[in-house]
């Protein structure tokens, strides 16, 4: 059925506030296209969106993240921005290949566990810092945005104070702050070039085998698979990729997961009584608040998805978020449902080579953040309207989330 809603209206504010309803309107008759938007890095009101064709649903959107011969994960607006990062999204094999063996090894479960406790502290650290019992709290002003940002500064052996500055590479980066060009391209530069000095000093303190701070630092530097080690500037686009995407992303996951506490009040009261609740909860809030909303590829050949014929050299934008609420993978998607049994399905990391390997430190800081919420509060309570950023599609997130957490008796 026909709709005066077009995929050209994608980026409208309120479309970017809640795009679910909008994605179900264009989901009969996904693909479609004419879709402009920017990835991650480049510069709105400068570079020149690719018109692409948009994917909404699970199947096709699954179809094309999987057929990595067919759609190439290149994206040359990125390579040219002024914050070319490392993104392993943006790697077809076989550098893809050999970059992820490398990094994987760095992310391995054991390695992210260990930093349990480094992270624990910094929660707690941030609670202390930000939250008031009983009175309206702004999560997304203070805790949300700032926590993930001095994770990163941690990884990375960055001073403390420098928190600030990771939450303005992020937003920047991430296209979620609302600023000019010539801001958005200061910002980039400004963590380039703080990223290339820092790791060089750092690579120079181990050369004279001193002990350097930031375990995630050391581990991209130290790591070798097969005889094989990044380089230099991999090592400095991992770390602007790793931080600046990380921080954002993690930030928007951990306001939407407190919305969750604040809005239903038997999930969080579940959560109260069975701690063992928290997993159920985590993968149906990636699923039903997901940040990640699209990423772009690259016909390398003609193809045809779904009833569109897509031609070799055209974009595509994979909605991952549309995917999470395609009614035919998961009935109801309106509804939070802690039992789903295919909840893990949510694409809300990605899917197939491309999963998001920095998943398990997001989890880490998501499973503190609601354990300690838990420890020190008997009530999360929604203290004022939440309100949506609508800044760019790239990430469904909170600008404002006020809620009041009350004390335990």
């Amino acid at each position: 059925m026909k709709t005066a809603f077009g995929v050209d209206q994608l980026s409208r504010p309120d479309v970017i506030r809640n795009p679910y309803p909008y994605y179900d309107l264009l989901r009969d008759q996904s693909p479609l296209f004419g879709y402009r938007d920017f990835p991650p890095g480049t510069m709105p009101g400068v570079d020149e969106p690719k018109p692409s064709w948009v994917v909404l649903n699970f199947d096709d959107v699954a179809a094309v993240a999987w057929d990595h011969d067919s759609f190439s994960s290149r994206d040359s607006l990125q390579e040219e921005s002024s914050a070319p990062s490392l993104m392993l999204v943006n790697h077809d094999r076989p550098e893809h290949t050999r970059l992820r063996k490398i990094a994987s090894k760095v992310f391995q479960p054991a390695s992210i566990k260990s930093l349990a406790p480094a992270v624990d502290a910094l929660v707690s650290k941030s609670m202390d810092d930000f939250f008031v019992t009983d009175q309206p709290v702004d999560v997304m002003s203070d805790y949300c945005a700032m926590l993930p940002s001095r994770v990163m500064a941690f990884l990375f052996g960055m001073p403390d104070e420098m928190d600030r500055d990771v939450r303005n590479w992020a937003t920047a980066f991430m296209l979620s702050a609302n600023i000019s060009p010539q801001e958005r391209q200061a910002y980039n530069e400004e963590a380039m070039a703080f990223f290339a000095q820092h790791v060089r000093d750092h690579m120079d303190r181990i050369a004279k085998g001193e002990e350097t701070p930031g375990p995630l630092l050391n581990a991209f530097i130290r790591t070798e698979v097969d005889g094989d080690r990044l380089s230099f500037d991999e090592i400095v686009r991992f770390c602007m990729t790793a931080t600046v995407a990380g921080a954002e992303t993690t930030s928007f996951y951990l306001g939407n997961l407190i919305a969750v506490f604040a809005d239903f009040d038997e999930i969080w009261q579940g959560f109260v009584e069975d701690a063992s609740q928290f997993d159920a909860i985590y993968k149906e809030t990636l699923r039903f608040h997901g940040p990640p909303q699209r990423l772009f590829r690259v016909a390398t050949r003609d193809i045809t998805i779904g009833k569109a014929d897509i031609k070799r050299g055209d974009w595509v934008a994979c909605f991952f978020g549309a995917a999470n609420y395609d009614p035919e993978a998961f009935p109801e998607p309106y509804e939070f449902r802690l039992n789903r049994k295919n909840a893990n399905r949510h694409m809300s990391f990605g899917y197939g080579i491309h999963r998001c390997l920095g998943a398990p430190l997001a989890q880490l800081e998501a499973e503190s953040t609601a354990r300690m919420l838990r420890e020190r509060y008997s009530q999360v309570e929604r203290a004022g309207e939440a309100v949506w950023q609508d800044v760019s599609l790239l990430n469904h997130g909170l600008h404002s989330n006020p809620v009041i957490f009350r004390a335990r008796e």
